[in-house]
């Protein structure tokens, strides 16, 4: 097996593994919220604040990368991942559980960052399709996660038998990982691309970064508010409300899927608003449906909207900004994480002070906000192809 192809069989596991803890989370959220005796705004604090130890962590993680290689950073990112999930696996007390999500903060920034590092080196002409590949797998743990903690959650306290399981993964992924990093060494020091570490200074940049802002904010406070929005707006029942965030995973995975395929051909502006198109739609069927199954509908759809965006505006860096790769993608990633920060700290703010309903509705503004950007990206690379 090639290096390249190696490394992304190990990325796509790393990625499984986000998505399966992250989503385990959520989907318990509101048992975890009723076990910790969370409100609404100690929930959002709990979502929000690990994004500002994840923003130290990429530029840590970067800079260190052009010493060590984003290979060494990227094993020490996932040895974070692993203590944080320990620690929020045996916690009992929400501030336990909260520096435990700190740590998963540090680990996730540090690792993500990397293995886009990783990609810039191994697989260049293909940047889009191969992000979206590596991605997808991300979806794929976020589909099997809330079906595992649907079927444990019989009471408020059994929330983190599934942390368990991902700490008994990670620890297997952690070595595989330790593997690639040893096959890989050297690599980065024949990498024959001369560094910038200045930003760039064309509007497009700045457009890729403002969409990461707002795509990194409503994805994941969709995915941490949705199961608390359901069980307590929908009146659906714990087990099946800790369940919807698979469906929005279903379709995040089918689309990342079809956007792999058809993104380099397609073009990456364009596949931008398609995706916004689809996010706007869904997520507008989610907050105004009534039944069932135009609830349903509603989440697959907002899945697929979401899909490809992060990776897709990931691979307009990777591919136009190479001599810059580092600082252009700590900046990304760091915009991104602020856009989390931002966006539960807001609906829990909201949530407590008005009802969830309207803290949602922060969620539908920034989805118009990105598609009017993405719009913009698209005829700026248009424009400039035409040139």
């Amino acid at each position: 097996m090639s290096l390249r192809a190696m490394f992304v069989v190990v990325s796509s596991l790393i990625y499984f593994m986000f998505g399966f803890t992250g989503q385990s989370i959520n989907s318990a959220l509101p048992a975890i919220a009723i076990d910790l005796e969370m409100t609404h705004s100690m929930t959002g604090l709990v979502l929000a604040l690990p994004s500002l130890l994840y923003q130290v962590a990429v530029v840590v993680a970067a800079v260190l990368s052009r010493k060590t290689g984003p290979f060494l950073t990227m094993t020490a990112g996932l040895a974070l991942v692993a203590s944080s999930v320990a620690f929020m696996a045996l916690s009992g007390t929400y501030v336990m559980f909260m520096t435990g999500r700190l740590l998963f903060g540090l680990g996730l920034g540090a690792t993500e960052i990397s293995v886009a590092l990783c990609v810039s080196l191994l697989a260049y002409e293909k940047t889009g399709g191969v992000l979206n590949l590596v991605y997808s797998f991300f979806a794929l743990g976020s589909i099997v996660a809330p079906a595992v903690v649907s079927v444990f959650l019989t009471d408020t306290h059994r929330w983190n038998i599934a942390l368990f399981m991902a700490l008994a993964a990670f620890a297997f992924v952690l070595s595989l990982s330790w593997y690639i990093g040893r096959k890989a060494s050297g690599l980065s020091k024949r990498d024959g691309v001369k560094r910038k570490f200045s930003l760039p200074a064309d509007s497009l940049f700045w457009l890729v970064v403002l969409g990461g802002l707002l795509y990194v904010g409503y994805e994941m406070g969709v995915f941490s508010w949705l199961s608390s929005y359901v069980f307590e707006e929908k009146a659906l029942e714990l087990r099946i409300s800790s369940f919807t965030p698979s469906l929005l995973a279903l379709g995040l995975f089918v689309g990342r899927l079809v956007t792999g395929a058809v993104v380099d051909r397609a073009g990456l502006g364009r596949t931008l608003v398609i995706l916004g198109a689809f996010s706007l739609a869904g997520f507008s069927t989610v907050l105004l449906s009534v039944n069932p199954l135009v609830l349903t509908a509603g989440i697959f759809v907002a899945g697929l909207g979401f899909s490809g965006t992060f990776p897709t505006l990931q691979a307009i860096l990777v591919s136009g900004y190479r001599e810059r790769r580092e600082t252009v993608l700590a900046v990304f990633a760091a915009s991104g994480s602020l856009g989390v920060v931002i966006t539960n700290i807001s609906v829990g703010t909201v949530s407590e002070k008005y009802g969830l309903p309207n803290g949602m509705m922060i969620m539908a503004v920034q989805i118009s906000a990105a598609l009017a950007v993405f719009s913009i990206i698209a005829f700026s690379q248009r424009a400039a192809h035409r040139e």
